[in-house]
Protein backbone atom coordinates (compact mmCIF):
# COMPACT_ATOMS: atom_id res chain seq x y z
CA UNK A 1 0.00 0.00 0.00
CA UNK A 2 2.43 2.47 0.87
CA UNK A 3 4.43 1.35 -1.96
CA UNK A 4 1.74 2.31 -4.28
CA UNK A 5 1.13 5.53 -2.46
CA UNK A 6 4.64 6.56 -3.48
CA UNK A 7 4.51 5.09 -6.77
CA UNK A 8 1.32 7.58 -7.47
CA UNK A 9 3.35 10.35 -5.94
CA UNK A 10 6.05 9.94 -8.05
CA UNK A 11 4.36 9.91 -11.63
CA UNK A 12 2.57 12.89 -10.35
CA UNK A 13 5.67 14.85 -9.83
CA UNK A 14 7.02 13.85 -12.96
CA UNK A 15 4.00 15.11 -14.64
CA UNK A 16 4.05 18.34 -13.05
CA UNK A 17 7.83 19.07 -13.86
CA UNK A 18 7.24 18.32 -17.49
CA UNK A 19 3.64 20.55 -17.70
CA UNK A 20 6.23 23.14 -15.87
CA UNK A 21 8.58 22.95 -18.97
CA UNK A 22 6.26 22.87 -21.92
CA UNK A 23 5.29 26.01 -20.25
CA UNK A 24 8.30 27.21 -20.50
CA UNK A 25 9.04 26.45 -24.07
CA UNK A 26 5.86 27.75 -25.10
CA UNK A 27 6.38 31.46 -23.00
CA UNK A 28 9.93 31.36 -24.22
CA UNK A 29 10.68 29.62 -27.55
CA UNK A 30 12.61 26.57 -27.74
CA UNK A 31 16.03 27.74 -27.36
CA UNK A 32 15.47 28.53 -23.63
CA UNK A 33 15.15 25.08 -22.80
CA UNK A 34 18.05 22.54 -22.70
CA UNK A 35 16.85 19.47 -24.89
CA UNK A 36 15.47 21.92 -28.03
CA UNK A 37 17.49 22.45 -31.08
CA UNK A 38 16.89 25.75 -33.18
CA UNK A 39 14.27 24.72 -36.13
CA UNK A 40 15.88 24.60 -40.19
CA UNK A 41 15.29 27.61 -41.91
CA UNK A 42 13.35 26.71 -45.16
CA UNK A 43 15.00 26.38 -48.18
CA UNK A 44 13.49 29.39 -50.77
CA UNK A 45 14.60 27.20 -53.60
CA UNK A 46 12.23 23.99 -52.18
CA UNK A 47 8.63 23.63 -52.34
CA UNK A 48 7.40 23.94 -48.64
CA UNK A 49 5.89 20.49 -48.46
CA UNK A 50 9.38 18.83 -49.14
CA UNK A 51 10.27 16.34 -46.40
CA UNK A 52 12.88 13.97 -45.88
CA UNK A 53 16.66 13.45 -47.25
CA UNK A 54 15.59 12.85 -51.00
CA UNK A 55 15.06 15.43 -53.28
CA UNK A 56 13.31 15.12 -56.83
CA UNK A 57 12.96 17.73 -60.03
CA UNK A 58 9.49 18.56 -58.65
CA UNK A 59 10.20 19.22 -55.15
CA UNK A 60 11.99 22.19 -56.82
CA UNK A 61 10.88 26.00 -57.25
CA UNK A 62 13.38 27.40 -59.67
CA UNK A 63 16.56 26.84 -60.61
CA UNK A 64 19.62 29.20 -60.74
CA UNK A 65 19.27 29.88 -64.70
CA UNK A 66 15.51 30.73 -63.70
CA UNK A 67 16.53 32.72 -61.36
CA UNK A 68 19.07 34.34 -64.18
CA UNK A 69 15.89 34.50 -65.89
CA UNK A 70 13.73 36.35 -63.65
CA UNK A 71 16.83 38.97 -62.88
CA UNK A 72 16.51 39.93 -66.59
CA UNK A 73 12.76 40.50 -66.63
CA UNK A 74 13.45 42.68 -63.93
CA UNK A 75 15.94 44.98 -65.76
CA UNK A 76 13.25 44.77 -68.94
CA UNK A 77 10.28 46.44 -66.76
CA UNK A 78 13.00 48.76 -64.98
CA UNK A 79 13.90 50.18 -69.10
CA UNK A 80 10.46 49.90 -69.58
CA UNK A 81 9.34 52.00 -66.78
CA UNK A 82 12.24 54.43 -67.55
CA UNK A 83 10.98 54.62 -71.25
CA UNK A 84 7.72 55.83 -69.97
CA UNK A 85 9.44 58.45 -68.18
CA UNK A 86 11.40 59.05 -70.75
CA UNK A 87 7.73 59.77 -72.89
CA UNK A 88 6.17 61.68 -70.31
CA UNK A 89 8.84 63.80 -69.88
CA UNK A 90 9.05 64.70 -73.62
CA UNK A 91 5.33 64.43 -73.95
CA UNK A 92 5.57 67.83 -70.88
CA UNK A 93 8.38 69.55 -72.61
CA UNK A 94 10.68 68.63 -70.20
CA UNK A 95 14.09 68.00 -72.36
CA UNK A 96 16.55 68.42 -70.08
CA UNK A 97 15.10 65.77 -67.64
CA UNK A 98 14.55 63.51 -70.96
CA UNK A 99 18.01 64.15 -71.59
CA UNK A 100 19.61 62.94 -68.68
CA UNK A 101 17.24 59.70 -68.05
CA UNK A 102 18.47 58.81 -71.60
CA UNK A 103 22.36 59.14 -71.44
CA UNK A 104 21.84 57.19 -68.33
CA UNK A 105 19.95 54.86 -70.08
CA UNK A 106 22.74 54.91 -73.14
CA UNK A 107 25.56 53.78 -70.42
CA UNK A 108 23.38 51.38 -69.19
CA UNK A 109 22.07 49.28 -72.66
CA UNK A 110 24.47 46.65 -73.57
CA UNK A 111 22.57 46.14 -77.09
CA UNK A 112 24.48 47.96 -80.16
CA UNK A 113 21.41 48.76 -81.75
CA UNK A 114 19.53 50.05 -78.79
CA UNK A 115 22.72 51.85 -77.84
CA UNK A 116 22.80 53.50 -81.66
CA UNK A 117 18.48 54.49 -81.63
CA UNK A 118 19.28 55.96 -77.97
CA UNK A 119 22.17 58.20 -79.47
CA UNK A 120 20.08 59.70 -82.16
CA UNK A 121 17.32 60.72 -79.58
CA UNK A 122 20.19 61.93 -77.68
CA UNK A 123 21.55 64.14 -80.06
CA UNK A 124 18.20 65.63 -81.18
CA UNK A 125 17.62 66.87 -77.95
CA UNK A 126 21.28 68.29 -77.15
CA UNK A 127 20.85 69.93 -80.60
CA UNK A 128 18.66 72.40 -78.80
CA UNK A 129 19.73 71.54 -75.36
CA UNK A 130 23.43 72.62 -75.93
CA UNK A 131 23.84 73.81 -79.47
CA UNK A 132 21.18 76.52 -79.83
CA UNK A 133 20.32 79.69 -77.77
CA UNK A 134 17.56 78.08 -76.03
CA UNK A 135 17.58 78.64 -72.93
CA UNK A 136 18.53 74.96 -70.23
CA UNK A 137 18.76 74.39 -66.87
CA UNK A 138 22.83 73.60 -67.38
CA UNK A 139 23.30 76.85 -69.34
CA UNK A 140 23.56 80.35 -67.94
CA UNK A 141 23.04 83.87 -70.28
CA UNK A 142 25.65 86.83 -70.07
CA UNK A 143 24.55 90.03 -71.23
CA UNK A 144 27.69 91.65 -73.03
CA UNK A 145 28.17 95.30 -71.33
CA UNK A 146 30.39 98.15 -72.32
CA UNK A 147 34.15 96.82 -73.24
CA UNK A 148 33.42 93.03 -73.00
CA UNK A 149 35.17 91.16 -75.56
CA UNK A 150 34.92 87.66 -76.10
CA UNK A 151 38.03 86.36 -75.02
CA UNK A 152 37.15 88.28 -71.40
CA UNK A 153 34.21 86.77 -70.74
CA UNK A 154 35.67 83.42 -71.72
CA UNK A 155 37.96 84.15 -68.75
CA UNK A 156 35.11 85.35 -66.49
CA UNK A 157 33.59 81.55 -67.46
CA UNK A 158 37.23 79.87 -67.09
CA UNK A 159 35.84 78.39 -70.87
CA UNK A 160 37.62 79.13 -74.29
CA UNK A 161 36.20 81.86 -76.39
CA UNK A 162 35.87 79.76 -79.49
CA UNK A 163 33.50 77.26 -76.80
CA UNK A 164 31.23 80.46 -76.25
CA UNK A 165 31.31 80.63 -80.39
CA UNK A 166 30.57 76.94 -81.02
CA UNK A 167 27.51 77.08 -78.59
CA UNK A 168 25.96 80.34 -80.01
CA UNK A 169 26.46 79.46 -83.58
CA UNK A 170 28.80 82.33 -83.88
CA UNK A 171 31.14 82.40 -86.92
CA UNK A 172 32.81 85.91 -86.05
CA UNK A 173 34.28 87.38 -82.89
CA UNK A 174 31.94 90.37 -82.91
CA UNK A 175 29.67 90.96 -79.78
CA UNK A 176 27.27 93.47 -79.43
CA UNK A 177 26.04 95.32 -76.53
CA UNK A 178 23.32 93.89 -74.58
CA UNK A 179 23.84 90.83 -77.01
CA UNK A 180 22.67 87.49 -75.04
CA UNK A 181 25.35 84.94 -75.18
CA UNK A 182 24.98 81.33 -73.97
CA UNK A 183 27.46 79.95 -71.23
CA UNK A 184 27.40 75.93 -70.13
CA UNK A 185 27.60 75.41 -66.73
CA UNK A 186 29.13 72.37 -64.96
CA UNK A 187 31.86 70.15 -65.63
CA UNK A 188 32.81 68.78 -68.97
CA UNK A 189 34.47 65.57 -69.03
CA UNK A 190 35.37 63.25 -71.64
CA UNK A 191 35.11 59.32 -71.93
CA UNK A 192 36.82 57.02 -74.74
CA UNK A 193 35.36 53.45 -74.60
CA UNK A 194 38.08 51.26 -76.88
CA UNK A 195 35.36 48.63 -77.41
CA UNK A 196 33.21 50.90 -79.59
CA UNK A 197 35.86 53.22 -80.60
CA UNK A 198 33.91 56.44 -79.10
CA UNK A 199 34.74 59.30 -77.68
CA UNK A 200 31.90 61.20 -75.69
CA UNK A 201 31.65 64.56 -74.28
CA UNK A 202 29.62 64.72 -70.88
CA UNK A 203 28.67 67.71 -69.05
CA UNK A 204 27.94 66.99 -65.84
CA UNK A 205 28.05 63.53 -66.13
CA UNK A 206 25.11 63.39 -68.92
CA UNK A 207 25.90 62.73 -72.76
CA UNK A 208 26.86 65.70 -74.70
CA UNK A 209 28.01 64.73 -78.25
CA UNK A 210 29.85 61.51 -79.66
CA UNK A 211 32.82 61.24 -82.06
CA UNK A 212 34.37 58.19 -83.65
CA UNK A 213 38.15 57.46 -83.03
CA UNK A 214 41.17 55.10 -83.53
CA UNK A 215 43.13 53.56 -81.15
CA UNK A 216 46.30 52.00 -80.15
CA UNK A 217 47.90 49.16 -81.64
CA UNK A 218 48.93 45.88 -79.79
CA UNK A 219 46.23 47.27 -76.87
CA UNK A 220 49.12 49.96 -76.63
CA UNK A 221 46.05 52.81 -75.52
CA UNK A 222 46.11 52.47 -71.72
CA UNK A 223 43.02 52.72 -69.49
CA UNK A 224 42.49 54.91 -66.36
CA UNK A 225 41.63 58.78 -65.93
CA UNK A 226 44.06 60.86 -67.44
CA UNK A 227 44.09 64.77 -67.28
CA UNK A 228 44.46 67.19 -69.96
CA UNK A 229 47.81 69.49 -69.45
CA UNK A 230 48.10 71.28 -72.73
CA UNK A 231 46.62 72.19 -76.02
CA UNK A 232 48.25 72.52 -79.14
CA UNK A 233 47.15 73.96 -82.72
CA UNK A 234 49.11 72.85 -85.93
CA UNK A 235 51.15 70.69 -84.08
CA UNK A 236 54.78 69.55 -84.22
CA UNK A 237 55.58 65.92 -84.05
CA UNK A 238 58.07 64.83 -82.58
CA UNK A 239 58.41 61.06 -83.86
CA UNK A 240 60.12 58.73 -81.32
CA UNK A 241 63.67 57.75 -82.11
CA UNK A 242 62.13 59.02 -86.04
CA UNK A 243 62.95 62.65 -86.06
CA UNK A 244 60.87 66.19 -85.70
CA UNK A 245 58.24 66.71 -87.85
CA UNK A 246 56.57 70.06 -88.43
CA UNK A 247 52.72 70.76 -89.07
CA UNK A 248 52.18 69.95 -92.43
CA UNK A 249 55.06 67.50 -93.38
CA UNK A 250 53.75 64.20 -94.87
CA UNK A 251 55.40 62.51 -91.70
CA UNK A 252 53.77 64.23 -89.33
CA UNK A 253 50.72 62.15 -87.96
CA UNK A 254 48.96 64.72 -85.47
CA UNK A 255 46.18 66.63 -87.99
CA UNK A 256 45.39 69.80 -86.76
CA UNK A 257 45.12 69.32 -82.87
CA UNK A 258 47.14 67.88 -80.36
CA UNK A 259 45.35 67.55 -76.77
CA UNK A 260 48.11 66.10 -74.68
CA UNK A 261 47.75 64.70 -71.30
CA UNK A 262 49.69 65.27 -67.94
CA UNK A 263 52.51 61.94 -67.48
CA UNK A 264 51.38 59.55 -64.64
CA UNK A 265 53.86 56.72 -63.31
CA UNK A 266 55.23 55.05 -66.76
CA UNK A 267 52.93 56.85 -68.53
CA UNK A 268 53.36 59.56 -70.85
CA UNK A 269 53.40 61.42 -74.15
CA UNK A 270 49.46 60.53 -74.62
CA UNK A 271 47.02 62.63 -75.80
CA UNK A 272 44.37 63.24 -78.57
CA UNK A 273 45.17 64.38 -81.91
CA UNK A 274 43.55 64.56 -85.23
CA UNK A 275 44.73 62.43 -88.28
CA UNK A 276 46.25 62.58 -91.88
CA UNK A 277 44.37 59.36 -92.48
CA UNK A 278 41.16 59.48 -92.14
CA UNK A 279 41.03 55.75 -92.78
CA UNK A 280 42.76 54.88 -89.41
CA UNK A 281 39.36 55.88 -87.51
CA UNK A 282 37.50 53.10 -85.78
CA UNK A 283 40.93 50.63 -86.50
CA UNK A 284 43.54 50.13 -83.65
CA UNK A 285 46.56 51.53 -85.81
CA UNK A 286 48.00 54.58 -83.54
CA UNK A 287 50.87 54.21 -80.77
CA UNK A 288 48.54 54.63 -78.09
CA UNK A 289 47.01 57.36 -78.71
CA UNK A 290 43.28 58.89 -79.33
CA UNK A 291 42.87 59.29 -83.12
CA UNK A 292 40.35 61.54 -84.11
CA UNK A 293 38.98 63.22 -88.08
CA UNK A 294 40.28 66.70 -87.91
CA UNK A 295 37.04 68.44 -88.26
CA UNK A 296 36.28 66.22 -84.98
CA UNK A 297 38.99 67.24 -83.24
CA UNK A 298 38.60 70.88 -83.74
CA UNK A 299 35.23 71.35 -82.34
CA UNK A 300 36.14 69.02 -79.39
CA UNK A 301 39.62 71.51 -78.59
CA UNK A 302 36.91 73.92 -78.01
CA UNK A 303 35.10 72.27 -75.50
CA UNK A 304 38.45 70.99 -73.01
CA UNK A 305 40.68 73.25 -71.16
CA UNK A 306 43.31 72.31 -68.88
CA UNK A 307 42.56 69.75 -66.18
CA UNK A 308 39.96 68.31 -68.08
CA UNK A 309 39.22 64.80 -67.03
CA UNK A 310 39.81 62.38 -69.28
CA UNK A 311 38.64 58.91 -68.71
CA UNK A 312 40.02 55.89 -70.80
CA UNK A 313 37.84 52.42 -70.19
CA UNK A 314 37.85 48.87 -72.10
Amino acid sequence: MKYSMCRIIGLGLIFVIQTHFVSMERAYGKDKTIKSAPSAQPDPFLRPESKGDHISEADILFTIDEADIESTTVKKNKSALTEELISEYIRKGKKFEARNELSKLYFSEADNNKRNEIKKRLDELNKVLVFSRTPSPDAVFYKVKAGDSLARIAKKYNISYAFIMRINNKSRTLIKIGERLKILKGEISLLVDKSDYTLTILLNGHYIKQYPVGIGKSDKTPVGEFIVDNKLVNPTWYAPEEGVYPFGHPKNVLGTRWIGFEDKNDLYGYGIHGTADPDSIGKDMSNGCIRMKNEDVEELYDFVKSKTRVVMQE
